[in-house]
């Protein structure tokens, strides 16, 4: 019987799955690659070894090869990392250097309505719902056991982001608006609801950011941090007196990579599908429950509970809910809608060009303008109204949503607000004669300051 190693035509036979897998394979299933992965390293390396086609195509120097993975976008840039050992060792190195330097780290606070309750100034809530976090630079772990030797920039462990001092100056503003006789009290509880307690009590504690959700930009990815949060817990520090934030970044970036590349795919496999929300936001919210599923562990208490409790969330891609999930549940939902309300418009505003975005910009300048206008012309109306009533006359308020974000307008309601502005645009003319109609109206019934002056007195 003749023995044979195996080839293209003729693979080796596998008896059953229950077979050991041959070494040369196995090895590569204890660093998490999947079947996708195992095919693709296969088959680049039985590209590589047809020595049988002649290639008439120049050979490009490595050097030029490095600087075209720097430009591949980063939700295919797992791909390249399979070609070759050097392609990986640049991808794992000034590659994903240069993207934390790109990155961005949003800190989300609290929701407008908790700032509401813990009552900050309206005109403050915006700002400090989020913050913003740049990269500062790379530290080396002091307590490494055996910190390897080596000049590479992007050999440190941690990476250290500086919160936005815009941000910091208003959450310090907090403090002087409440009475000195309260004002401790008052403090602890505005801290309190802005998720930010912990840290008082514990500032270098692991889980010093209290509830804060995290979420990272990348060029045109935005996306949760991480989705162990955990593992987020155990790795990331705030620290609010110096304005920074450290976490261990090459793992952490790696897997927002991952599922930055795992939305791209699911949008693909998607595309003619039907959706409940929206093709982008359906598929980002299968992203999200797909990556927080593998993230569980069944031998930690209370991830069985939270694996079913997904199951409960509302269904995807045009799928009818068949039954209202339990109320220890719905705080699942309200947390996945509140990270949608955050992810979606910095989506949405990533994936424009330029020129869209200040096109956006400038309707809701016009939707503003167009809301001002109707309520003077509600005040005149309503002031001519009272000149000739005896009941005192009340305007009633435009009932418009004031978004200051035009990026969280879905499409449907970017198309309403447009064909509203375009017709107040058209009769803007008449609605100005309105208003110098009512104005003149008012000079005419009302009586002037010295409209007596002239007059004699009898006294």
């Amino acid at each position: 019987m003749a023995f044979s190693l195996g080839n293209r035509t003729n693979p080796i036979p596998i008896p059953s799955d229950d077979a050991p897998l041959p070494s040369y394979i196995a090895r590569h299933f204890n660093f998490g690659f999947d079947a996708d992965d195992v095919s693709a390293l296969i088959s680049s390396i039985d590209a590589s070894q047809d020595h049988g086609s002649t290639s008439t195509l120049p050979q490009l120097p490595a050097e030029i090869l490095f600087h075209i993975v720097e430009c591949v976008p980063i939700d295919h840039v797992l791909q390249w990392r399979l070609v070759c050992r050097g392609f990986r060792d640049c991808i794992d190195g000034p590659v994903m250097y240069n993207c934390i330097k790109r990155a961005e780290v949003f800190g989300i606070v609290a929701s407008p309505s908790t700032l509401d309750w813990a009552g900050i100034p309206s005109d403050l809530q915006e700002i400090l719902s989020h913050f913003r976090c740049r990269f500062e630079r790379l530290e080396d772990s002091i307590e490494a056991p055996n910190p390897r030797k080596t000049n590479a920039k992007w050999r440190g462990l941690h990476a250290v982001f500086r919160i936005d001092d815009g941000w910091h100056e208003q959450l310090l503003r907090i403090e002087t608006l409440f009475n000195d006789a309260n004002k401790e009290k008052n403090w602890l509880y505005v801290l309190l609801r802005l998720h930010l307690h912990d840290f008082v009590a514990s500032p270098r504690k692991a889980d010093s950011f209290g509830k804060m959700r995290w979420c990272m930009r990348l060029d045109n990815a935005v996306l949760d941090l991480d989705f162990s949060i955990q593992a987020l817990r155990e790795n990331l520090i705030l620290d609010l007196p110096s304005k920074k934030i450290m976490f261990e970044w090459k793992g952490l970036l790696l897997r927002f990579i991952q599922g930055e590349t795992q939305l791209r795919t699911i949008m693909e496999q998607k595309r003619d599908s039907k959706f409940s929300f929206g093709h982008e936001e359906d598929c980002l919210r299968e992203t999200r429950r797909r990556r927080i599923r593998a993230s569980l562990n069944e031998n930690i208490p209370g991830h069985s509970l939270l694996r079913w409790g997904l199951s409960t969330l509302p269904p995807l891609f045009g799928k009818r809910k068949k039954h209202e999930p339990a109320e220890e549940f719905r705080d699942l939902r309200r947390a996945e809608d509140s990270a949608m309300r955050f992810l979606m418009p910095l989506r949405r505003e990533l994936a424009m060009s330029r020129t869209e975005r200040d096109r956006l910009w400038q309707l809701a300048k016009d939707y503003v303008d167009m809301i001002d206008a109707l309520e003077n012309i509600e005040k005149q109306y309503t002031g001519w109204k009272n000149t000739l009533l005896t009941t005192t006359v009340v305007p009633s308020p435009i009932r418009f949503a004031r978004s200051k974000n035009p990026f969280r307008w879905t499409e449907a309601e970017r198309h309403r607000r447009e064909a509203r502005v375009l017709k107040w645009k058209a009769q803007q003319d008449n609605m100005q004669q309105v208003a110098r109609l009512l104005e003149e109206s008012l000079e005419a019934v009302s009586v002037p300051e010295n409209a007596f002056d002239e007059l004699g007195s009898d006294i």
